[in-house]
């Protein structure tokens, strides 16, 4: 194996290292051992293999394959009836640590479902910002919201990092945009088309038969029905536009009113970044 390669990085390293810890597991079951020298010295076998995982000494992992192999060797040889080395397994468990003969507890990562869920769900609407906001008393500094905008939404940054609930609003507020336009799209460039073709084709088939092949069909033509979708579309987009425009200068309204009561509490507001401000507002002294 090269210097310059770890060995956890090593293919052969790795399959020579799960080879013997196999061995030695199965070895464990088919040795002529009690209930209380079995459990130890498979416990002993998985905290060791567990602690040199990360071990990268050539002659630290040579003496650790070393007595690997010799205890697999004396398993092997206590299983085909070897009393000595039998005695030799004995002897080893009785000298086991007690660090290294215990059980391994499962290492379970915490789940904090019910937090996320909980900063997920929604706000009550006497609980929205919108409603609440602008405080009339903060009980320490009062922290000024910035108007944003993500692709044209508009929101309030406030805290950081950014609440799992507004990112979710923000990504579902943007793919409705997308899907109207996506609709928008295709109306004009794959379904107008089509119609156009569709009522063509009826055109010519009366004009061949010299008469409505399906009837009176009042004049209603294919095309009909597609100008009648983008004028839906384009009605969702218009209200979509009127909505985000009314929430923008309420949020607008919000900021300026945070400010003035920042600036009376004797505060100094800073837009941009603090150490890049775009704009200091400092109290009337």
């Amino acid at each position: 194996m090269p210097r310059f390669l770890q060995p956890i990085k090593s293919t052969q390293h790795r399959v020579a290292a799960i080879a013997l810890y196999r061995a030695l597991l199965s070895r464990c079951f088919s040795a002529p051992l009690t209930d209380d020298e079995r459990l130890p010295l498979r416990n002993a076998i998985r905290n060791k293999f567990r602690r040199n995982r990360r071990l990268s000494s050539a002659y630290l992992l040579g003496l650790s394959f070393k007595a690997g192999y010799e205890t697999l060797d004396h398993l092997d040889a206590a299983s085909n009836g070897d009393t000595s080395s039998a005695g030799t397994i004995s002897q080893l468990i009785a000298r086991l640590p007690r660090t290294l003969t215990r059980t391994l507890q499962p290492h379970i990562l915490p789940q904090p479902q019910s937090l996320a869920k909980e900063r997920l769900a929604c706000l009550p609407p006497e609980r929205a910002v919108l409603n609440v906001r602008p405080y009339a008393q903060t009980s320490g500094p009062r922290h000024v919201p910035i108007l944003a905008s993500a692709n044209g939404v508009p929101f309030l940054r406030i805290t950081k990092p950014q609440p799992p609930a507004l990112s979710r609003m923000l990504r579902q507020r943007l793919e409705t945009k997308q899907r109207l336009f996506d609709m928008k799209v295709m109306l004009a460039n794959w379904w107008l088309p089509m119609a156009q073709r569709e009522d063509e084709w009826d055109t010519w088939i009366n004009m061949r038969a010299k008469r409505l092949i399906d009837g009176d069909d009042g004049g209603v033509k294919w095309v009909d029905a597609v100008r009648f979708s983008e004028r839906e579309n384009q009605e969702a987009y218009e209200r979509d536009q009127v909505k985000e425009r009314a929430t923008t200068r309420k949020m607008q309204r919000i900021v300026d009113l945070e400010t003035e009561l920042a600036l009376n509490e004797g505060q100094t507001v800073i837009r941009g970044r603090k150490r890049r401000p775009i704009k200091v507002i400092k109290p009337m002294p």
